[in-house]
């Protein structure tokens, strides 16, 4: 169920993503979020192509942008590029980062602001990629499904995601979506997604202390992931089969969502389980 972002100029190229508390609900920091599961404070950065981006060039940039990477805190990041020209953002890009918190967070693009090398980096690589890394959106993530339940991540760190923009009904808060994962989870468990790598991710717009957020539009997106186009249309059909008359009743009682996703070819850019591992963006030449 949905999603949105751009890549940055000069001092804003970079990434995180943070597990935190908000006013309203508390999320519990874990390792697992390396991979995936558990919960984290995420951030979206949106970015646009410049005249020098390509597979290559990209893989140069995120290569360098790797080197840079001090913080213990971070726990992945992930790109994401439009796979269709239906989606709600047009042809921006996203760069999401995964954090143990979001103190954590500021913390760290605070360093970034001060590193002379990032912003080398930053200016280096601004004709490939550029992200408004200033106006990054806040979340609370929770991934009730890990990568790798339902079958193998793809060694080039590909997979393919689309997002729901979610909004909830008149009464309903985010304690019924929480409420609403585990059941869910279950159903697709006695469903038949094997091999599609399929996992979700639910994202909370992160509250200020007066409540309020800097998605007033959004109420929450369901993003689901597979390793493949082909992939989603099999969790798809197997939500269609098995999962949808069991699960949708419920869920509508709580929330609606777009009726078209927002869809991306997406990379894992960074994993803290597996530094060593680097992107293949040429996989989709």
């Amino acid at each position: 169920m949905l999603f949105k972002n751009k890549l940055i100029t000069t001092a804003m190229i970079s990434v995180l993503f943070v597990t935190s508390c908000s006013n309203e609900m508390e999320v519990e920091t874990s390792s697992e979020n390396s991979d995936g599961g558990g919960s984290a404070f995420a951030e979206f950065m949106a970015c646009t192509a410049g005249p020098d981006f390509n597979a290559e060039n990209a893989m140069k940039m995120i290569g360098e942008w790797r080197k840079l990477i001090t913080a213990e805190s971070l726990y992945g990041a992930w790109g994401y590029v439009p796979a269709a020209e239906t989606n709600s953002s047009g042809e921006t890009l996203w760069w999401e980062l995964n954090w143990s918190s979001k103190e954590d967070a500021d913390s760290a693009w605070s360093e970034w602001s001060e590193n002379a090398d990032g912003q080398a980096w930053a200016e280096e690589y601004s004709s490939v990629m550029a992200c408004d890394g200033e106006g990054r959106n806040s979340f609370i993530a929770e991934y009730p499904i890990s990568p790798g339940t339902y079958g193998d991540t793809n060694e080039s760190g590909y997979f393919y995601s689309e997002f729901y923009l979610c909004s909830f009904t008149e009464g309903s808060d985010e304690t019924d979506a929480l409420e609403f994962l585990p059941g869910f989870s279950n159903a697709v468990s006695n469903a038949d997604y094997s091999g599609t790598n399929y996992s979700i991710g639910n994202y909370f717009p992160f509250k200020n202390e007066n409540g309020s957020h800097a998605n007033p539009d959004v109420d929450f997106l369901w993003a689901n992931f597979t390793e493949s186009k082909e992939s989603m249309d099999k969790a798809q059909a197997s939500f269609e089969k098995d999962v949808r008359d069991e699960m949708f009743p419920i869920f509508s009682k709580f929330a609606t969502c777009a009726e078209m996703p927002d869809v991306y070819n997406s990379w894992t850019f960074y994993n803290s389980s597996a530094k060593e591992f680097m992107p293949d963006f040429t996989s989709m030449n």
